[in-house]
């Protein structure tokens, strides 16, 4: 229609094509007069009026929208050619936030996300209006992740809906379509939308459409009459109650959905309230063990010490801090785990346990689960500490949790499922012993042997997706955005592409490497017996700043609120800013090793070293 350096009205100059419909081109285009680049939606020349008409229903409807949750207009031409200028988004759809995997990070993104595009449909549902076409298409990203509702060519006053649904007409997408937008048969609503969010919802969580089939009447049959499979089956690291929401949002009467919009952006915040708690549970913060936690002290001003506890000994690697509903979980050297409350340190409980402490505890299902040296596994009924149940025949070395269940590694080369009573639901053979707990990401669990091969294990069905041999490691992987970052004994940090199956660059840390990185935003963070913090970049593995520790490390670093932590084997503490590497603080916790990673806990830090020094600072 238009070529890169045609004219539009003198003012916008074509830089290209961004996409196009049935009924409109869309470019990108540079206005000269506010010069800025803005999307231009062109008419198509020679449409049916019906077409026409929905077009300019589109302008009509941006024209009365002011939220930041819907896509600016900025101008109208109806001269030669029927256009809008609008805001330019250049992300990628609202479903590039998921497949969800647990992380902390990516799980505030999403929920910010959602929030948003909840408040954006309250606001139009307000104005007497529902979009009626809502997909992941129309729901665009800019660069900095924030959401923008677009494509308002099927809107409709709400007390006109029911003159089109009287006519037997079907507007919409299949995948997205609300089962009473899908029969034409009744008067719509506002509902519709909420129908159609939580099909965007569910596919940005799972990966998969609510229904799928081979056409289009297939799958608005299956929105009518078909089962839906619950998002915990697909995705069981979704928190429960966002999984309970999209369900809702999904269900087939519009009167069994959410109230409204707003309600469901309050649903959204409150869950969004209890990331950080969920992300103090668990180990390295969530299944990708990437240590990065939303909590943590703010950065205004330097860390003080809260409160100091001196238990008679403290936790030696690989074992470490845990939390359970908010309180401390210390794993001790003499067959014991200690609970402390978070106000003050105070010591609340000793739970016994058949041998030392070997991994850091896993709070699941209201269970304090744990792995002692012996390989027993057991589990502690909260708050009381009484064994719910025991398994004493797999020789544990390793606990990750995955929804309500756990995937547990073992010396004797067993990678096993159980569920939340410690029943298998299937086991995999890796052939060699397992050294370290296992990293969750993308539908795989992925360990190392002890000669050095990474397997990466289904978890769906517990079956090999594939193994390489890496070199031999004694830190369990670490992965994000389908890369894992692999550490050597030796010193070197692989960065593995986990679809690819090659490495994309490797970083020599000159020093024995005991535990994983810390990965926030698009940095890694590792530390190494070289007596150096050093942070690199996610995509290509150069420096972006070191400092020195001036004693080696055994602890992993974590990230929280922006600084980086990272304990030594002289017993300091180190905080420095994650962006430049500014020192934040220095503090002596101990004259002993710190060898638990730290623990961010709401606005505080805790760490603890084998002596039994606790501190917590705010």
């Amino acid at each position: 229609m238009f070529q890169p350096g045609e004219v539009i009205d003198d003012r916008y100059d074509v830089l290209g094509p961004l996409g196009q419909g049935g009924m409109a081109h869309v470019f990108r285009a540079q206005d000269r007069r506010l010069e800025r680049t803005v999307a231009l939606k062109v008419l198509r020349p020679h449409l049916t009026e019906t077409d026409a008409e929905r077009f300019k229903r589109e302008i009509r409807a941006l024209a009365r929208f002011n939220h930041p949750g819907i896509v600016a207009i900025y101008d109208l031409g109806q001269g030669e050619h029927v256009y809008f200028a609008m805001e330019l988004v250049e992300g990628g759809p609202i479903t590039d936030l998921g497949p969800y995997d647990g992380d902390p990070e990516a799980a505030g993104a999403l929920l910010d996300a959602a929030t948003t595009v909840a408040d954006a449909l309250n606001y139009v549902h307000r104005l007497g209006m529902i979009h009626r076409d809502l997909t992941p298409r129309n729901i665009l990203l800019t660069r900095t992740g924030h959401p923008k509702v677009m494509d308002f060519g099927l809107v409709r006053l709400t007390e006109t809906s029911r003159e089109l649904t009287r006519t037997g007409f079907t507007l919409g997408t299949p995948q997205y379509m609300a089962p009473e937008q899908a029969t034409g048969g009744v008067e719509i609503g506002s509902a519709v939308d909420l129908y159609a969010f939580g099909a965007v919802l569910y596919r940005t969580l799972t990966g998969r459409a609510p229904f799928d089939a081979d056409n289009d009447q297939a799958v608005l049959y299956q929105h009518v009459y078909g089962n839906l499979i619950p998002v915990a089956e697909l995705a069981p690291l979704v928190p429960t109650p966002l999984a309970e929401l999209v369900d809702a949002l999904l269900e087939k009467r519009p009167e069994e959905r959410p109230a409204s919009a707003a309600a469901v952006a309050s649903s959204l915040r409150a869950i969004a309230a209890t990331v950080p708690v969920r992300a103090s549970e668990l180990p390295r913060a969530g299944p990708g063990l990437r240590g990065a936690y939303p909590g943590g002290p703010a950065l205004t001003r330097p860390l003080r010490l809260r409160w100091q506890r001196h238990l008679e000994e403290g936790p030696q690697w690989p074992a470490g801090l845990g939390a359970a509903a908010g309180w401390i979980a210390v794993s001790l050297r003499s067959d014991q785990l200690a609970l402390l409350h978070p106000a003050d340190g105070s010591l609340s409980a000793r739970f016994a346990l058949s041998d030392e402490v070997a991994t850091p505890p896993v709070f699941a299902c209201g269970q304090l689960v744990v792995a002692s040296r012996d390989g027993v596994v057991s589990a502690l009924s909260w708050p009381r500490g009484e064994p719910a149940w025991t398994r004493d025949d797999v020789d544990a070395v390793g606990l990750a949790r995955y929804g309500r269940d756990l995937i547990v590694t073992c010396r004797d080369g067993r990678l096993e499922r159980w569920d939340e009573h410690g029943s298998p639901r299937w086991r995999f053979d890796a052939g060699r012993p397992l050294v370290s707990a296992a990293c969750l990401h993308r539908g795989q669990a992925l360990v190392f042997d002890d000669a050095g091969w990474l397997h990466a294990v289904s978890l769906e069905r517990g079956v090999r997706r594939f193994k390489v041999e890496v070199g031999r490691s004694v830190a369990a992987p670490v992965a994000v955005d389908g890369v894992a970052l692999l550490a050597e004994r030796s010193g070197e940090l692989h960065a593995f592409d986990l679809e690819r199956h090659e490495v994309r660059w490797t970083y020599d840390l000159e020093g024995d490497l005991w535990a994983p990185p810390a990965v926030s935003g698009r940095q890694v963070f590792v530390a190494s017996w070289g007596e150096r913090l050093h942070a690199l970049a996610l995509r290509s593995g150069d420096d972006v700043w070191e400092q020195p520790l001036f004693a080696p490390v055994t602890a992993a670093p974590v990230v929280a609120a922006g600084a980086v932590y990272v304990a030594t084997e002289n017993g300091e503490l180190f905080a420095f800013d994650a962006v430049g590497g500014r020192p934040l603080g220095r503090h002596q916790v101990a004259h002993a090793p710190i060898q638990a990673s730290p623990l961010a806990l709401g606005d505080a830090i805790v760490v603890a070293a084998i002596d039994g020094t606790v501190h917590c600072f705010e």
